[in-house]
């Protein structure tokens, strides 16, 4: 399989600035998936699929809200619909989404997406059994241990290599309650907190409150790298970022992947003014104890 750039937009209206860049693109369902800055009805995303189709884009939908039960009737429901979609895949976190597929013998790719989960091969190799076919790798993850689950496992890979990412998610409304409490106005859902000199992005939107990265990931050197390994997509987010800059960087990604050359990597780096940083490809997280005696 070629790699290809799977990209998710912050809007419906630019996606045409995207399309030379992009092989592939990554829509948000309403009210069932959340992290998106806008999400869709089935009926706005049909004519935007069947459009990317005929231009050879692949097109994933996300459902990947933690669901509770007053939301199993419109999942099934939407389900249902999307196996009649042409698309490449539907992301999930909630296990709800792999159950109505496998109890409802939907034809349905399945992409596991359960963020800060989705780190090792021995639970990609268990999902994949289910009936699973694709994993969105964690942004946890060094870029040995990307190289390894992509190795060891049969599944598609998605890596991200671009954009903020949710760093924490709560259904309760944080931000919200806390205005409400001290009698202070709010700012539309978008907001800022400011620790030990970095300024984290927050919205409090009706799903609940996700604090993001403080500065967005930038692995475009990396994703040579995982081309050369076999990755089969590379993600681009563009919320939180002005969709000019975005296409630019979108841009410089595609030259660097088919040229090589280090002036890519530098324009980014100017682009970004230096705000960026490489998440945890080059830091371990996990450790093993040592043993004493």
């Amino acid at each position: 399989m070629i790699m290809k750039k799977i990209v998710v937009p912050r809007n419906l209206e630019n996606i045409d600035d995207m399309l030379f860049f992009a092989d592939a693109f990554l829509f948000g369902v309403e009210l069932l998936s959340v992290h998106f800055e806008n999400t869709y009805s089935l009926e706005q995303l049909k004519s935007v699929i069947l459009k990317l189709k005929d231009k050879g884009k692949d097109v994933f939908l996300s459902c990947n809200k933690n669901y509770d039960r007053n939301d199993l009737s419109i999942l099934e429901s939407c389900l249902r619909e999307i196996e009649t979609l042409p698309i490449a895949g539907v992301f999930f976190y909630d296990l709800a989404v792999l159950e109505l597929v496998k109890e409802k013998k939907l034809n349905i790719t399945l992409v596991w997406d359960q963020e800060h989960m989705t780190t090792n091969y021995f639970s990609a190799n268990f999902y994949e059994k289910e009936g699973v076919q694709g994993i969105c790798l964690s942004t946890n993850l060094t870029l040995k241990e990307i190289e390894s689950i992509k190795k060891k496992t049969n599944m598609f890979c998605i890596t991200p290599v671009f954009g903020y990412y949710p760093m924490f998610e709560s259904k309760r409304h944080l931000v919200k309650n806390y205005l409400e409490t001290f009698s202070l106005e709010s700012s539309n859902g978008y907001y800022q907190i400011e620790k030990e000199g970095k300024i984290y992005p927050i919205t409090d939107h009706n799903l609940g409150t996700t604090v993001y990265t403080s500065v967005p990931l930038n692995a475009v050197k990396e994703s040579k790298l995982l081309k050369e390994q076999g990755m089969d997509y590379l993600m681009f987010q563009e919320k939180l970022l002005d969709h000019s800059l975005f296409v630019k960087i979108l841009e410089c990604y595609n030259q660097y992947l088919n040229s090589g050359e280090q002036k890519w990597i530098e324009q980014v780096d100017q682009l970004l003014e230096g705000k960026y940083d490489l998440g945890f490809l080059y830091k371990e997280t996990i450790y093993r104890v040592k043993k004493h005696g």
